[in-house]
């Protein structure tokens, strides 16, 4: 019997682009419905492929293929709808294009290529229509997409391993307003797992009387889950500054960051500025490496023999 997939970065050549290590499991697998008449529809039949990841986003499955040469770090991106989220990873990768560091920094390689070029190609001139923002993350599905970036030190030469989550803002609030949601479970991961959080505060909102309440009581919500919930270094992001806030709009936040996130990082981001948005990031990638979680998991001792049960302790090269 033959099959397809309806997913637009699917290819017959490749693993699944959401991850499934079976395919069949995947709601986006099906049979053509005229698998005789139509030529136009792609047809393949089920296989593995010896392709371990198709350029695109990874999927959960595809980290433990990355993992083989050390445990990557994962910046999570939290914030409401339309704060700016896909818009700050569209920046990282253009800025790395023209620049081809962040701080000290440089890039050295990507697992997710096709991924982030699917990000900005609505940030391209490329004719009419002119270039815009990136279009609205998708709710559907429950686990976001991972994008990759490999770094390596200026000062050390060190090899590091970058996740950046694409996760949609409907997640956050679900999340933030009903952890236990399974609809949030995307938003979930990426709290739980993320060595650095930026927590974006849309400006652009909390200037626009008809959106505050919304934007005001979604912030504090997520900003008292993050407390709640999250270990790892937090930055404020107050993105989108070039638009005016109130001072009094300001002054709440500031106080219930203040209350609930006081060691956090406030970092002001605006387009018209680009090295603020590096900043941001290069803030981040230094956060990961200098943040150690609470608890370190230990490998028992499984023999008496002192050889067998000798522990080291390493360094990155």
């Amino acid at each position: 019997m033959k099959f397809r997939c309806t997913h637009e970065s699917c290819f017959r050549d490749t693993t699944c682009a959401l991850g499934h290590i079976e395919r069949e499991k995947c709601e986006h697998w099906s049979q053509p419905e005229d698998s005789q008449s139509s030529e136009t529809v792609e047809q393949v039949t089920l296989t593995n492929s010896d392709i371990p990841w198709n350029g695109y986003s990874l999927g959960l499955h595809d980290l433990a293929i990355l993992s083989g040469r050390g445990q990557p770090k994962l910046i999570g991106i939290v914030g409401p709808s339309d704060s700016g989220k896909t818009s700050l990873l569209a920046f990282v990768y253009m800025w790395l294009l023209q620049h081809g560091c962040i701080g000290d920094w440089e890039f050295a390689g990507s697992w997710t290529l096709g991924g982030w070029e699917s990000v900005v190609q609505h940030s391209r001139w490329t004719g009419a229509p002119p270039p815009s923002f990136p279009p609205h993350t998708s709710s559907e599905g429950r686990h976001p997409g991972i994008l990759h970036i490999s770094f390596r030190s200026r000062k050390t030469g060190a090899m590091r391993d970058l996740l950046f989550a694409d996760a949609p803002g409907e997640w956050f609030i679900k999340w933030a307003r009903s952890p236990s949601d399974p609809t949030a479970e995307g938003a979930r991961w990426v709290v739980e797992h993320s060595n650095t959080l930026l927590l974006l505060i849309d400006s652009d909102a909390f200037a626009n009387s008809a959106k505050l309440p919304e934007a005001r009581r979604s912030t504090r919500d997520l900003i008292e889950q993050i407390a709640a919930r999250a270990d790892c270094p937090v930055a404020i992001v107050w993105a989108k500054d070039d638009i005016q806030i109130q001072d009094i709009v300001r002054t709440n936040i500031e106080k219930a960051i203040e209350e609930f996130l006081p060691k956090s990082h406030s970092i002001r981001t605006t387009t018209t500025d680009p090295t603020s948005i590096e900043a941001c990031f290069g803030w981040a990638i230094e956060a990961t490496e200098l943040w150690q979680p609470a608890t370190v998991l230990a490998e028992p001792i499984m023999s008496a023999d002192l050889f067998l049960s000798y522990r080291s302790t390493h360094f990155d090269s």
